[in-house]
């Protein structure tokens, strides 16, 4: 027998080596114990932020906007999932994107696009957004009365060709095609002002500078509650333009990016009367959460939707918004 041909401290010490070896087998898990436990660590989703109010509102210590509240309003139903928040420009996020590197990264407000589709994996429709419309004093709604076509909606052409009446666009900005090719044939008049920083624009209606502009509803009511808290306006569709605009969440088109979307149009099934809208309606003006209400119910009841031509705004009223 080997253990007794060896001196007590010679057993000793191969006792302890025995006891030790044994522990260390026991307590180490297994290969796939090791993987197992490594995938109950939550994977990171990163949501990028592009700066775009009223959608996020970043310029102070809490992130804020519609776009915040619907983001957060889903993270809270992917626990699954460590959420995080990336402040980056539009531009370098598609980059990021195309790429496919880096921890699964997704946003809340992309259009898609042939081009998008290509590298992102996009959810059902999740935001619904006003087209773009003339913002104009609620006190002078009366001088567009005679540009407006039999629903109510301003014919951008007739309006563009009176010298009398001045506006002011963003250089550069795309209005969306029905809007540019009116805008295009007018670039060069003097009544059409072209402006580096469109930020300004209603406190060039307060002080009298432009009589009308272009916004999105929600981009006009973000800044008079900003800017002129005091100034009531009036925003008016445009004619051939009255259809809402549609945006979702999209990731990059990687294996956990498609995984992350599954889950997120899973949520949207189960909430068919989309509540996260809200978020965007109280961004808009009474009136202007009006016309929204009354589209998105059209949206919601019907495979496909058209311009909303059965919104007739009433040309004396106002948007004023305590």
């Amino acid at each position: 027998m080997a253990w007794r041909n060896k001196n007590p401290a010679t057993l000793c010490m191969l006792a302890a080596v025995w006891f030790f070896s044994s522990s260390a087998m026991v307590g180490a898990p297994a290969p796939a114990q090791a993987q197992e436990q490594q995938s109950d660590t939550p994977q990171t989703l990163t949501w990028a932020v592009p700066p775009f109010a009223p959608a996020f509102i970043t310029d102070r210590s809490v992130l804020t906007g519609y776009a915040a509240a619907t983001q957060n309003w889903f993270a809270a139903l992917m626990p699954e999932y460590h959420h995080t928040v990336l402040h980056v420009p539009l531009a370098r996020l598609l980059a990021e994107m195309k790429t496919g590197e880096g921890d699964l990264r997704c946003s809340a407000t992309l259009i898609p696009t042939p081009d998008r589709q290509e590298y992102i994996v996009f959810a059902k429709t999740i935001l619904l957004h006003l087209p773009i419309s003339a913002v104009v004093r609620a006190s002078e709604t009366r001088l567009f009365a005679p540009y407006l076509d039999q629903d109510g909606h301003i014919e951008l052409s007739r309006l563009l060709s009176d010298s009398k009446l001045t506006s002011a666009i963003r250089i550069g900005r795309a209005y969306g095609s029905n809007v540019d090719k009116y805008l295009d044939l007018h670039r060069d008049t003097p009544n059409v002002m072209q402006v580096a920083d469109d930020t300004k624009f209603l406190r060039m209606l307060k002080l009298n500078r432009i009589d009308w502009t272009l916004y999105f509803p929600s981009e006009a009511e973000f800044y008079r509650r900003r800017q002129t808290p005091d100034l009531e306006i009036k925003a008016i569709p445009i004619a051939g333009n009255t259809t809402l605009l549609e945006a979702t969440i999209g990731c990059a088109d990687t294996p956990a990016g498609r995984k992350a979307i599954t889950k997120i149009n899973t949520i949207i099934e189960q909430n068919p009367s989309m509540p996260w809208t809200d978020f965007y309606a109280e961004w808009l003006s009474p009136l202007d959460r009006e016309w929204f209400k009354a589209a998105k119910t059209q949206y919601i009841n019907s495979d496909q939707f058209e311009a909303r031509l059965e919104y007739r705004p009433t040309v004396g009223g106002s948007n004023k918004h305590e």
